[in-house]
């Protein structure tokens, strides 16, 4: 494991009007310049299980928790289970044959159909947790139900270029659903096996292509979230089957990736600390689109992080805890609706996305934000007045569609209350 650090390199200034103060010139000036230290994984990793959003550690905090009736945690757990997808009576939506997101096209007649595999995952994600919750295994069995049936009927991901959202979304939610159920005995191996491969048939390799290739446009052409929900995916498809090799190439994209989920671009610009903010604040790349997909940013940051830490890298901490000066400057704008600063940004194509915040879908109420302030304020002791602010005004957390019946409301696994309260 190597942890991000700050290296504060101190260069004495190379422009040599001076030799030594005896001499009445000049001191050496000295100049301070900041080096970012990459995150690199060895090559012998071993992949702790299950290790994705939530560790044994984590689901052995929230069944205490839970079991004593302590808040934040009951307060979140009831929030769950009042959603129909935490439910073993749930009934599935899908599977299909194929999955498509990016249909009516040319690419793809047929319409989408990708809300089956949008609710489903998030079906089979909640009862694992209420199975770990509970110990009841009619959750279990809900969750495997899924998880089964999509891997036995499922072949293709089709679409326009959006079938892109289709295997980097779902693929990452599916992913975290079979990490949590791989430990339950009622899950044969052969049902385990099928379900790995399965993710590694149909979903890696259009996460891998779309990183490779972004469908043949420019390397930044696409927004933030294609990029970091095909990175997700990729990170939770690795973790599941142990590949140390896929889960590198993701590390090594969000260090130095050609496209906007390396988190330099994701993060495109910090802002200094001004007398009201806690700290510095970091620019989303997306933020001068609209707030919506500037907050699905945020949530895609926090998931590839915490998913990091919980394999022993702190993503969280890369580039002195930049992921928390985004976080603070979306709910500064989005929270506290303040202003905020902007510097101009121009993509690949020479196309110069607004030159102010965009303030379409200020203020929407998104699960995103118990994770970072959990991890950073909680954990680290790090004052986020923004953070804290946003994370209040949706408590406790939800998801699943009970903020927004539509994708939007299923972009992110939610119930970070439950979840991620330390």
């Amino acid at each position: 494991m190597i942890n991000t650090k700050i290296a504060i390199a101190i260069i004495s200034s190379l422009s040599f009007i001076a030799c030594t103060y005896e001499y009445g010139l000049p001191e050496k000036k000295v100049e301070e310049v900041s080096v970012i230290e990459d995150i690199t994984v060895p090559s012998n990793k071993v992949f702790a299980h299950p290790g994705l959003l939530h560790s044994q550690v984590d689901f052995d905090r929230m069944k205490t928790k839970v079991d004593n009736q302590v808040d934040p945690w009951i307060s979140g757990y009831n929030k769950m289970i009042s959603n129909s997808h935490a439910s073993a009576t749930y009934v599935m939506k899908g599977p299909v044959v194929t999955l498509i997101r990016g249909g009516g096209s040319r690419e793809e007649p047929l319409a989408d159909n990708y809300s089956t595999a949008m609710e489903d995952a998030h079906a089979a994600y909640l009862t694992a947790i209420r199975w770990k919750i509970t110990g009841d295994v009619a959750y279990a069995n809900k969750s495997i139900q899924i998880l089964n049936a999509w891997a036995a009927t499922c072949t293709s991901i089709s679409g326009d270029s959006n079938k892109a959202l289709g295997a980097g979304i779902y693929g990452y939610q599916f992913a975290n659903a079979a990490e949590i159920m791989r430990d339950y005995s009622g899950w044969n191996a052969t049902d385990l096996a099928k379900f790995k491969k399965w993710m590694l048939d149909v979903f890696y390799p259009v996460n891998k292509a779309f990183l490779d290739t972004h469908w043949n446009a420019c390397s930044t052409h696409y927004w933030a979230n294609w990029d970091l929900c095909n990175l997700a995916s990729m990170m939770s498809i690795a973790v599941l089957n142990d590949d140390v090799s896929m889960y590198t190439y993701v590390i090594n994209y969000l260090m130095k990736g050609v496209g906007n989920g390396q988190l330099l671009k994701a993060i495109n610009h910090i802002h200094p600390k001004s007398a009201n903010d806690d700290i510095d604040l970091g620019q989303i790349q997306e933020s001068g689109r609209d707030q919506g997909h500037t907050l699905m940013v945020i949530g895609l940051l926090g998931s590839i992080a915490q998913m990091a830490e919980n394999q022993g890298l702190d993503i969280y901490g890369y580039n002195d805890n930049m992921i928390l000066k985004g976080a603070e400057y979306v709910a500064k704008y989005n929270a506290a609706r303040l202003n905020v600063p902007f510097k101009t940004y121009t993509n690949c194509a020479n196309v110069t996305h607004t030159t102010a915040a965009d303030d379409a879908g200020r203020s929407q109420i998104r699960p995103v934000w118990e994770r970072i302030y959990n991890h950073y304020t909680k954990g680290k002791g790090i004052s986020a007045r923004y953070v804290k602010m946003a994370k209040e005004l949706g408590y406790p957390e939800g998801g699943s569609g009970d903020l927004n019946p539509n994708s939007g409301g299923y972009d992110d696994l939610g119930f970070g209350t439950l979840l991620y309260s330390k």
